[in-house]
C-alpha cells in the first residue's frame, strides 16, 4: 500500500459551549490499484466516516453492512493512533472528498488518483511556428494536458535549457534577436507515472526588421521629364511596404518587386515612383519611407530634387503719373538655372500693335526714355520683357516673355485726329464728335456753347443730344498710328439754325483735372463762297485770268481728293440720321451709348477743313 500526503492545512479551533472542535483538510494521492489509508485522529465510538457523495461508510470500528458488497469488501477501519479508513484496490471511482467526523471535530480528506499527463503543448503556436517580433518582448508558454500531480516542465532552445518548473504551466519571457530566428524550441514534461518524458518541438519564427533602406541617386531633371525614383529595402520579413511623399502629397508605390519570396527567408523589396516633373518640384525634398510590421514610424530616405526649367517672367513696375521722374520697369525671370540672357523690350498697344523696341537688352532694367510731360501718356501700353536661361519651354522655345499693361496717368488726351473747324448745312443734322483717351477713366463730360458773349452749359433737349461712349479710337503714339481703348463724346444737333454757327467747347474731367477742346461750327455754303473769293484774289495777284483758272482747277482737284481721303479715313465727327454705329459692352463711369469703332461713321451734312 502506497499513499502520498500532499497538503495539510486549515486548522481551526472554535470554542463552542465549552467543547473544542478541530477542523482539518488534507489531500492525498494514490495510484490506481494500490491501497490507500485515510487517517482520522480520534479513537471513540462516535467516529463516523463519510465517503463519495456524502455516503456514510462506517460507525466506530465497523463498516456499514448497507454498502454495496464491491465497496464494502474493499473497506476496513484500521486502529493506529485513530480510526483510519483503509481502501484497497483504489480506482477512479474512489477519487473525491472524504470526511471523518466525531464529537471532537471533523476532518476532510480529498483523494486524487495519481495519473501521468496525456500531452504537452505550446500555447502560442501558429501554423507550426511560435511567432514573435525581433527585439520585442514575447512570452513562450509550455503546459501539460492532464496529470496528477502536475509534471515538471523544461523549456529548451537548440537543446540548451532555458527554464524549468515543478508545478503549473511554464511561462518564459524573452526578447529574441535576429540570431534567434528559426531556433528549435522544445518543451518536455517529466512525471512519476511516465517511463518516457513527453516532449513537443516548434520553431521560433520572427517578424524581422528591415535591415537597410537605400535610395537611388536622382540626377538633375528637366521640366516635363518623367521621374523614376527607386528605393531598396533588404532584410525584412514580411515584405517591406513603401510610401512616397513630395510637396505634402503622399503616393503609394507605383511599382513593386519582391525577391526571394519564401517563408523561411527575408525579403528584398524595390519600390519605384514615376511622376511627370514640374518646376514646383525644384529644391523640394522627395522622401521614401519603408514600413515593416515592427517599426511603426518606418525608415525614411530623402533627396532634394533639382529641376531645370525655362523661366516664367514677372515684371516689377508701378503705374505712374506725368509728374513722376523715375520711370522704370524691372524684368524678373524665375527659372533654373538662374543665369539669364536678356533681349530688347517691346512696347505694344492694348490691341497688340507694336509701337517700338526699347532698351539695350544687356540687363533686366528698362528706364523709359525722357519725354515731354505733355506726351508721357503715349508711354501707356503693354510692355514685354524677353529673356532665356538656355532651357527650352513647353512650347519648344528658349526665349520666354512676360508682359504687363503699364499706365502713365494724367489729364485726358484728345486724339490728334480731332478737327477744330466743322462745316454743316443750314437746316440739316450735325454731330460734333471728340475722341480722347483717359487714364484714369473720365468722371464728367460737359458741353459749352458760346452765345451772347458768354459760354453756357448745354442741356439735353429736343434739339441737342449729348452722349459719351467707350470706343476703339485711332491715335498716334511715338509716331505710330495705333488703335486704343478710348472714349467718344458727341453733341448732336437735330436741326442746324443760324444761332448754331458758333464756338462749342467740350470739357472732360478725370481725377487729374480738366481738359478743354473747342470746335467752331460754320455754314458750309459761306465757307465755299469765301474759299472761291480767296482763290480769285490770289489769281489776280499772281497774274491774269489764265493763271487764275489753272490754279483754281488744280486746287479744286486737290481739295476734292483731300476731302474724299479724309472722309474715308477720319471723318466721323458729323453724321446724318442714316449713320450706324457698332455697339460693344464696354462701359465708363457716366452716361454710355455703346462702343464706336473708327471706320463706320459717315459724314453727310458736316465737313471739316
Amino acid at each position: 500500500m502506497e499513499v502520498i500526503y500532499l497538503t495539510q492545512a486549515c486548522v481551526l479551533l472554535l470554542a463552542i459551549t465549552g467543547a473544542i472542535t478541530i477542523g482539518r483538510s488534507e489531500e492525498i494521492n494514490a495510484k490506481s490499484g494500490s491501497n490507500a489509508t485515510l487517517s482520522c485522529p480520534w479513537i471513540e465510538d462516535t467516529v463516523k466516516w463519510y465517503g463519495i457523495y456524502g455516503h456514510q461508510y462506517s460507525s466506530g470500528k465497523s463498516i456499514l453492512s448497507s454498502l454495496p458488497p464491491s465497496l464494502q469488501d474493499r473497506l476496513d477501519i484500521w486502529e493506529n493512533d485513530g480510526y483510519n479508513l483503509r481502501i484497497t484496490n483504489v480506482s477512479g471511482y474512489d477519487e473525491g472528498q472524504y470526511k471523518c467526523s466525531s464529537s471532537n471535530g471533523t476532518k476532510y480528506i480529498t483523494m486524487f488518483l495519481i495519473v501521468p499527463p496525456t500531452s504537452v503543448l505550446f500555447d502560442n503556436v501558429v501554423q507550426q511556428y511560435i511567432k514573435g517580433n525581433e527585439d520585442q518582448l514575447m512570452n513562450i508558454t509550455c503546459k501539460s494536458v492532464g496529470g496528477n500531480p502536475l509534471p515538471s516542465l523544461q523549456l529548451s532552445k537548440n537543446d540548451k535549457l532555458l527554464a524549468t518548473t515543478d508545478n503549473g504551466p511554464l511561462v518564459y519571457t524573452m526578447q529574441p534577436s535576429r540570431i534567434d530566428d528559426k531556433s528549435n524550441l522544445s518543451c518536455t514534461a517529466n512525471h512519476s507515472e511516465l517511463s518516457i518524458p513527453l516532449s513537443i518541438e516548434s520553431v521560433l519564427y520572427l517578424n524581422l526588421k528591415t535591415e537597410t533602406v537605400t535610395m537611388e541617386t536622382i540626377h538633375t531633371l528637366y521640366e516635363f521629364d518623367v521621374l523614376n525614383a527607386s528605393c531598396f529595402a533588404t532584410g525584412g520579413r514580411p515584405p517591406t511596404s513603401f510610401e512616397w511623399s513630395l510637396l505634402g502629397i503622399y503616393y503609394n508605390s507605383s511599382y513593386l518587386d519582391v525577391e526571394n519570396i519564401s517563408p523561411n527567408d527575408t525579403f528584398n523589396v524595390k519600390s519605384v515612383l514615376s511622376l511627370e516633373v514640374h518646376r514646383s518640384f525644384d529644391k523640394r525634398k522627395l522622401t521614401c519611407r519603408a514600413f515593416d510590421i515592427i517599426a511603426n514610424d518606418g525608415i525614411a530616405k530623402s533627396q532634394t530634387i533639382e529641376v531645370y526649367y525655362a523661366p516664367s517672367i514677372n515684371i516689377k513696375y508701378q503705374n505712374l503719373t506725368t509728374e513722376d521722374n523715375i520711370r522704370q520697369l524691372i524684368c524678373q525671370p524665375q527659372g533654373n538655372p538662374i543665369i539669364y540672357k536678356f533681349y530688347q523690350w517691346e512696347h505694344h498697344s492694348a490691341r497688340g500693335e507694336k509701337i517700338r523696341s526699347l532698351g539695350s537688352g544687356s540687363n533686366e532694367i528698362l528706364n523709359l526714355p525722357e519725354l515731354d510731360r505733355t506726351k508721357r501718356y503715349q508711354d501707356t501700353g503693354i510692355y514685354k520683357c524677353f529673356a532665356e536661361n538656355g532651357i527650352v519651354g513647353k512650347e519648344g522655345n528658349k526665349t520666354q516673355s512676360g508682359s504687363v499693361f503699364f499706365v502713365n496717368e494724367g489729364l485726358p488726351q484728345l486724339s490728334i485726329y480731332n478737327p477744330s473747324e466743322l462745316f454743316c448745312k443750314l437746316g440739316g443734322e450735325g454731330s460734333l464728335v471728340v475722341k480722347f483717351t483717359s487714364w484714369p477713366p473720365p468722371l464728367n463730360i460737359t458741353w459749352l456753347k458760346y452765345e451772347g458773349n458768354r459760354n453756357f452749359n448745354l442741356q439735353t433737349s429736343e434739339r441737342y443730344t449729348m452722349t459719351e461712349t467707350a470706343a476703339v479710337i485711332i491715335d498716334s503714339f511715338h509716331d505710330k498710328k495705333i488703335h486704343l481703348d478710348g472714349y467718344v463724346a458727341m453733341l448732336h444737333i437735330n436741326e442746324v439754325i443760324l444761332e448754331d454757327y458758333t464756338n462749342y467747347t467740350v470739357q472732360i474731367q478725370n481725377e487729374f483735372g480738366i481738359k478743354l477742346f473747342t470746335f467752331f461750327l460754320t455754314d458750309i455754303s459761306k465757307a465755299q463762297d469765301q474759299r472761291m473769293n480767296n482763290y480769285e484774289n490770289k489769281g489776280l495777284f499772281y497774274g491774269g485770268p489764265a493763271v487764275i483758272l489753272t490754279v483754281f482747277f488744280i486746287a479744286a482737284v486737290a481739295i476734292a481728293l483731300f476731302i474724299v481721303w479724309k472722309k474715308r479715313s477720319d471723318c466721323n465727327y458729323c453724321r446724318s440720321s442714316q449713320d450706324t454705329y457698332d455697339i460693344s459692352d464696354n462701359d465708363i463711369n457716366y452716361k454710355r451709348q455703346g462702343s464706336i469703332t473708327e471706320d463706320v461713321a459717315e459724314v453727310q451734312y458736316c465737313k471739316y477743313m
